[in-house]
């Protein structure tokens, strides 16, 4: 009889541990989520629990957007002034498989706006994306006149030449001051991103980081002139 109710209780045991764990993190995601909605009240911020499939399609200009599968964005946050439109939202997407499956998540924040005629091009700390370029084709920029930039981040571009003029010494000094962020670039548009999502209590910040790597990318468009 002990043999037959052993493997009845383990069977049972381990249907009981993986409902507690798809409990547990559907309850992180509400909290998470009733967290969101009420900073987006608090800040006026739209806010919408599911993807917006708009932004999304949009988003898929960028490559963070076009890796792995089970791409999902969720807990948008929007607004819209005269001169640009913000989004922040969670981002995940599924690499490997198996035992080599892992989930990869991020909080992103995108800004769109008609005065953001900038060259394509992605940053990121050195290694996240130095294969996937390498891969395509498409080699490290590096500025020997400011190796701390060089050293902490792999920047490419499709138009170096076009990406090495955007890149002056102000805006390689943003960077600098800022280690770890990672920024796509396209026709209008930026998006701004870490590894990870970042906390309710973060995001502020989190969006003034973005608007503050705004902030440069306008005066240098200003600068470059018509």
């Amino acid at each position: 009889m002990e043999k037959i109710l052993l493997p009845i209780v383990m069977f049972g045991g381990t249907i009981a541990v993986v409902g507690g764990i798809i409990w547990l993190v559907r309850h992180v995601e509400k909290k998470r989520r009733e967290a969101l909605m009420a900073l987006s009240t608090e800040i006026g911020l739209q806010f919408s629990e599911v993807q917006d499939e708009d932004l999304l399609a949009r988003m898929q200009a960028f490559s963070l957007f076009n890796r792995g599968r089970s791409r999902t964005m969720r807990n948008v946050m929007t607004t819209e002034t005269d001169v640009a439109r913000l989004s922040i939202f969670d981002y995940q997407f599924r690499t490997g498989g198996g035992d080599n499956s892992r989930t990869h998540r991020q909080t992103v924040v995108a800004l769109e706006s008609d005065t953001l005629e900038i060259p394509e091009f992605s940053v990121c700390p050195e290694g996240v994306f130095q294969k996937i370029g390498a891969a395509i084709g498409m080699q490290d920029i590096d500025f020997v006149q400011h190796p701390e930039f060089s050293d902490a981040f792999s920047l490419t571009g499709n138009d170096e030449p076009l990406v090495r003029s955007f890149f002056d010494d102000k805006i390689l000094d943003v960077f600098v001051q800022h280690k770890g962020i990672c920024v796509e670039s396209g026709p209008g548009m930026f998006i701004y991103f870490r590894h990870g999502l970042r906390k309710p209590d973060q995001i502020r910040e989190f969006m003034n980081q973005a608007y503050m790597i705004y902030s440069a990318f306008v005066e240098r468009c200003s600068e470059k002139g018509p």
